[in-house]
């Protein structure tokens, strides 16, 4: 089980992840999985966002300038979505 997650956690890409762009949007295939992930326009900026380590927060507070959203469901929807990429290690988290 993967440990649940807050707008402190640290979160970074994980490196053996296949990925490619279509259309704007990111796919990506994980090899330990064997499965494919297909990112909407919005998970596909938060994958670009974490390019490098990034607290929860600050993914947060760079989707509040391009989104039209409130704080508190930007860091609900986002913590939700990664705590599903974590569970699927797309992601790896660090507090």
């Amino acid at each position: 089980m993967t440990q649940a997650i807050n707008t402190n956690s640290i979160i970074q890409r994980n490196d053996d992840i296949v990925q490619a762009e279509i259309d704007g949007e990111i796919v990506m295939m994980s090899i330990e999985n064997g499965e494919y992930y297909g990112l909407d326009i919005i998970a596909s900026r938060i994958w670009e966002i974490i390019e490098t380590p990034l607290k929860i927060i600050a993914i947060c507070e760079q989707l509040l300038t391009e989104y039209d959203v409130t704080e508190e469901t930007c860091q609900t929807d986002v913590i939700e979505f990664l705590n599903n990429m974590a569970e699927n290690k797309i992601v790896i988290v660090t507090v």
